[in-house]
């Protein structure tokens, strides 16, 4: 039994949408496809447009989020090192007491490291 592949790929469902609609609009009245009462091409066809408008405008809102995240990165990068730096003092200072640095917000462990034991 031959099977039919039907995209999940949404750029390539709206790509064989528009071919089997535009074929649907060439057979006009001729189109077996004018049996179909649910689902309809009437209903179904217009919609095509839509979607691609909205499937364009989420792959620009993908790409302005991309780059949000590469500047917020590039900003955070330095700040991360600052946050390093400025644990590293406070654990100086602090140093009978790491605990303290609960108080500028750090969390703090001092429960020892478990040793890894190599796999056999």
């Amino acid at each position: 039994m031959a099977r039919v592949v039907i995209p999940s790929n949404p750029e390539k469902a709206l790509a064989l949408a528009k071919l089997v609609y535009g074929k649907h609009q060439a057979d006009g009245a001729n189109s077996p496809l004018n049996v179909l009462k649910d689902h309809n091409w009437t209903d179904n066809g217009p919609k095509i447009a839509d979607a691609e408008n909205l499937n364009k405008q989420a792959k620009d809102l993908e790409k302005q989020v991309e780059k949000l995240y590469q500047d917020r990165d590039a900003l955070l990068k330095p700040i991360t090192a600052t946050l390093r730096s400025s644990s590293q003092t406070l654990l100086g200072i602090y140093k009978s007491s790491p605990k303290t640095l609960g108080d500028w917000g750090y969390e703090v462990n001092d429960t020892p490291v478990a040793k890894k034991t190599p796999n056999p």
